[in-house]
């Protein structure tokens, strides 16, 4: 069947904000990491209705609604799903690609870009190697001991050292002519156009790996040991790889389980870090280019106060000023932004260095509001207590009143700017300039449910107490020791998995479930078989979310959505909890068949004696401790 293509899909949720989508037809209120409502799809009078702007999914504990913006959109509007993504993508400034099935070629492209995220990878892990045991590594150790940083906090961003030299990356992944082709692709090597010459990029730099939300890596930014020039170099855009979307950092903090409901915005790669060991994890840095639109959405999706930090000197005000004209059109109700202009010669890292992290939360207590710094700055120079000079700030203003995206914050800037020109409300509405009529909304016709792969961008998920060891349902035999910890959620095994899938989907690809899962009697294993499925067509856990609510699982997966709103579980404790229910999973495969062959009857001695060395050595696995 013919379907609008689902690589655009994806790309038209990552640049969706549910949050803003919902809040503009149902006033949403912040509650810790979510934000609630009434719900619009049942009569309620205390808020069920949820949404989630890490997962962009929304979910009512009432009625069972669920969905990211295209399913809402559907849902509250009456549309069918090819109206809603034109309605949606029309949102975004984007064309709707034809309708057609998903050809060979789409597929080629996907495999295309996991071979570029594969390779990225591979080029991380030596990067880190080479930090540990490169001949030259001492002059980048030294380096990073230098600016205080520890072993720890190095590992944390995985930092590394690509050697001096023009091949090294190329021997050191053994890179044959078609992986020079795809490490050309990816931004690790330059082949010079005069002699074809194909050399490595990053060459005697500290290297530091870039991720996206996902904590896959997409780039790195490199910077120079020595005098060379440029002293930060970072990877050219890739197809997975955009400089004018990406955060460095982020992946990072999401990943410590801070809850601050604010980020800094800070300019390089070694403040984030310093910043991150000295106590303020909640750092992003912009990747060598001016915060863009979509940096400022980003980062609301993740907070409700943004600070941006630069240098008090000229450089700074109009990098400042660029911002805040990117931030402008993302600004919605409720969010904050703040100017924070460091003292001179210093920069984050020697601030917090120097003087503490107190220096920092000091100087943002006493940091310009948005609105602060765009009326000083344009006033900059103009006599208020002159007609002629209001009446330029007026002029100079009247253009950014409607930019932000929340009408409270529009009026408020309205308001400020007439107390400031003495110019009442209604004399500066009359100046600004007609609006274009605006477009005829889509005729509503009769909703259809969503298509079985209809959902957003990445994120994480359930809250786990403690790692002893959760009650995996397994029959006993499988695991000898008794168990222990407070266990909440979904207590099945496979339900288990199933969450940490939604939020590490990867994991299956580094572990994947074991063969003959499906001839074992445990509860929800069809489900997790089928989410397993649905994982390897679906690459980040909100497009899974709306593939799974396709799945006919009664009650199962409205407490599943449920158990995938509250708090992420750690990466490393995930990863954890996965090995050891495979190994749980595979020992109990391995005793069903050793009993299948014994109830059957006389058993062939070599395939018996095979299964029990197989059983035996799965217990001793089981019972090994994960790195």
């Amino acid at each position: 069947m013919a379907r609008i293509p689902e690589n655009f899909i994806q790309d038209l949720l990552a640049r969706t904000d549910l949050v803003e989508l919902i809040d503009a037809r149902v006033p949403l209120k912040k509650t810790g990491r979510n934000y609630s409502a009434c719900c619009p799809f049942h009569q309620e009078k205390t808020p069920s209705f949820t949404v989630a702007p890490d997962k962009q999914f929304y979910y009512c504990f009432g009625c069972g609604a669920s969905g990211n913006a295209v399913g809402f959109l559907m849902e509250y509007e009456h549309l069918n799903f090819p109206e809603a993504v034109k309605q949606l993508a029309s949102r975004a400034g984007m064309e709707v690609p034809e309708s057609r099935p998903e050809t060979a070629a789409d597929r080629q492209k996907k495999d295309r870009l996991q071979s570029l995220y594969d390779l990225l990878s591979r080029a991380e892990t030596f990067y880190a190697q080479q930090l540990r045991q490169a001949p030259e590594r001492q002059k980048a150790v030294s380096y990073l001991k230098n600016r205080g940083l520890s072993g720890e906090i190095a590992k944390r961003f995985a930092l590394g050292f690509a050697p001096p030299g023009f091949d090294n990356l190329i021997t050191g992944l053994s890179l044959t002519d078609a992986g020079l082709e795809q490490a050309l692709t990816a931004g690790l090597l330059v082949r010079r156009e005069d002699t074809g010459r194909t050399y490595d990029k990053f060459r005697d730099r500290i290297i530091f790996p870039i991720r996206d939300t996902r904590g896959r890596t997409i780039g790195f930014g490199g910077r120079v040991l020595g005098d060379g020039k440029p002293k930060y170099l970072n990877s050219p855009e890739t197809p997975v790889f955009h400089k004018g979307q990406e955060l460095y950092g982020l992946w990072e903090w999401r990943q410590s389980r801070d809850r601050s409901d604010r980020l800094y915005v800070v300019e390089g790669y070694m403040d984030v870090i310093a910043l991150a060991q000295h106590g303020v994890p909640n750092v992003v840095a912009t990747l060598g280019t001016a915060t863009t639109e979509d940096h400022a959405r980003k980062l609301f999706r993740q907070v409700n106060e943004v600070i941006l930090c630069f240098d008090g000197d000229q450089a700074g005000v109009r990098a400042a000023w660029r911002a805040l004209e990117s931030l402008l059109p993302a600004l919605d109700d409720g969010k904050q932004v703040r100017f924070l202009f460091l003292p001179d010669g210093e920069d984050p890292d020697t601030l917090v260095r120097n003087q503490g992290p107190e220096a920092l939360r000091a100087l943002t207590d006493k940091a310009d509001a948005l609105s602060t710094y765009l009326f000083r700055h344009l006033a900059e120079g103009l006599d208020l207590e002159t007609v002629d000079g209001r009446a330029r700030l007026a002029r100079l203003a009247l253009p950014y009143l409607d930019k932000p995206a929340g009408p409270v914050y529009r009026a408020l800037l309205a308001e400020e700017l007439s107390r400031l020109t003495r110019l009442d409300k209604e004399s500066l509405a009359q100046l600004k300039p007609a609006k274009p009529a605006p477009a005829s909304p889509p005729a509503a016709s009769t909703p259809q449910a969503p298509p079985p792969w209809d959902e957003p961008p990445p994120d994480d998920m359930l809250p786990v107490d403690s790692y002893d060891e959760p009650d995996m349902g397994l029959p006993t035999p499988a695991r000898g020791r008794p168990r222990t910890g407070n266990r909440r959620g979904p207590q099945s095994l496979a339900e288990r998995l199933i969450l940490v899938l939604l939020d590490y989907p990867d994991l299956l690809e580094q572990h994947p479930l074991p063969e003959g899962l499906e001839q074992l009697d445990l509860p929800h294993l069809d489900l997790l078989i089928q989410v397993a499925d649905q994982c390897r067509q679906n690459h980040s856990p909100a497009a899974l979310l709306g593939a799974i609510m396709a799945l006919e699982q009664g009650e199962t997966l409205p407490r599943l959505l449920k158990a995938s709103l509250k708090p992420p579980m750690a990466a490393n404790t995930a990863k954890r909890l996965w090995q050891d229910a495979l190994s749980q999973l595979e020992v109990a495969r391995l005793e069903a068949a050793l009993l299948d062959v014994e109830q059957a009857g006389i058993p062939d001695p070599s395939h018996w004696q095979a299964l029990h060395k197989a059983l035996a050595e799965a217990r001793q696995h089981a019972r090994k401790p994960f790195e």
